[in-house]
């Protein structure tokens, strides 16, 4: 349950309306498992568990430290690596609907990336063999949107300016944010729209998420968000690479996320056969598991799972939806502490 005294929201009382509680018996087995956590310190944040008609949903600690202020599920929490789901939805609409293809050279959308044998799929599925961004050397760097952040458009110029020895053969997996950034922009530049308006406009409002958002720190600063990201309750303060979009940035709540794997389920964002090919295993990225096109892949007992998890500065998200079966689970955390959760532990309080 949300820790503290307040009314129940629009969008809980219609969930509980909506969807059936899990037996005493499963709900007790999911709550501990917070519970247990939370004591520990390696979950303070929200969660949500959905299983064909039920649902749980909750919260433990606080929202901003210094405050004392309690979390409540409809907190919205920066989604570090699970916003990659949200730039993969976008480039395989622009896909869907003829605008480009995944198997274009991506130099036909940025013509002055120096690297020439690439394609958006490659951005995709982390095979492009770019180095990471956070990684670069960015002393006397101008930055062009001049307000302290870095923005898409400076990545491409830090990609250009690597030396050839930082660049890998494209093919092989290398998990990397600097393919989303540019895919970010391939998406601004196809569109003719900002990442953030796109994003808005063709996931947020098809899947009813009214406060989903791409972040823009330099219209509403960091300290303004009503949850802060912590490491051991150290508050994480802003940095230039909060300005970039499409590796991170998505700020939602546990709630919306549900949203969205509702509209996943439907074809009013992404046709089925779009939604194959986007949910397809194209490389594999651990022992048990693969990455698709902006989602990883796992296959549990059998189940196809189709998922992201991330962490940035303070905060650590985990976004599942099985694909074989009608159940999700959406948890986020704002204080990083110890180990990550076990996500196969999460998946099995749903078995």
């Amino acid at each position: 349950m949300a820790q503290g005294n307040r009314a129940m929201g629009s969008t809980e009382r219609m969930l509980r309306n909506k969807y059936l509680p899990f037996s005493d018996t499963t709900q007790n087995k999911i709550n501990k498992f917070f519970d247990r956590f939370n004591r520990i310190g390696n979950f303070n944040g929200s969660f949500l568990m959905f299983k064909n008609d039920s649902i749980i949903f909750g919260s433990r600690g606080n929202s901003i430290r210094s405050t004392r202020d309690s979390v409540y599920p409809e907190d919205i929490f920066q989604l570090a690596s699970v916003s990659k789901v949200f730039t993969g939805i976008s480039v395989m609409l622009l896909h869907q609907d003829g605008y480009l293809n995944i198997d274009d050279s991506v130099h036909w959308y940025l013509p002055e990336l120096k690297r020439k044998n690439l394609s958006i799929r490659n951005l995709l599925s982390h095979t492009s063999g770019l180095p990471d961004y956070f990684y670069y050397n960015y002393k006397g760097f101008d930055l062009k949107q001049g307000q302290g952040h870095l923005v898409n458009e400076d990545v491409l110029v830090m990609v250009n300016a690597q030396p050839d020895k930082h660049f890998a053969k494209p093919g092989s997996y290398d998990y990397c944010n600097t393919n989303y950034a540019l895919l970010s922009l391939i998406v601004e530049r196809t569109s003719k729209q900002d990442f953030r308006s796109f994003v808005k406009e063709n996931i947020c409002k098809m899947a009813d998420m009214k406060f989903t958002h791409v972040c823009n720190f330099d219209s509403m600063p960091l300290v303004n968000y009503p949850v802060q990201g912590y490491d051991n309750w150290s508050v994480f303060d802003d940095n230039m690479f909060n300005g970039t979009t499409g590796d991170k940035g998505v700020y939602s709540s546990v709630f919306e996320m549900f949203q969205l794997d509702r509209a996943l389920r439907t074809s009013y964002i992404l046709h089925p056969a779009t939604k194959r090919e986007m949910w397809t295993p194209a490389t594999v990225a651990s022992a048990d598991g693969y990455y698709a096109l902006g989602w990883r892949v796992k296959f549990i007992d059998g189940k196809h799972w189709v998922f992201h998890n991330g962490w940035w500065k303070g905060f650590r998200t985990y976004f599942w939806s099985c694909l074989d079966e009608n159940k999700c689970y959406v948890v986020l955390t704002n204080n990083v502490k110890g180990s990550f959760l076990k996500t196969i532990d999460m998946v099995g309080l749903l078995d």
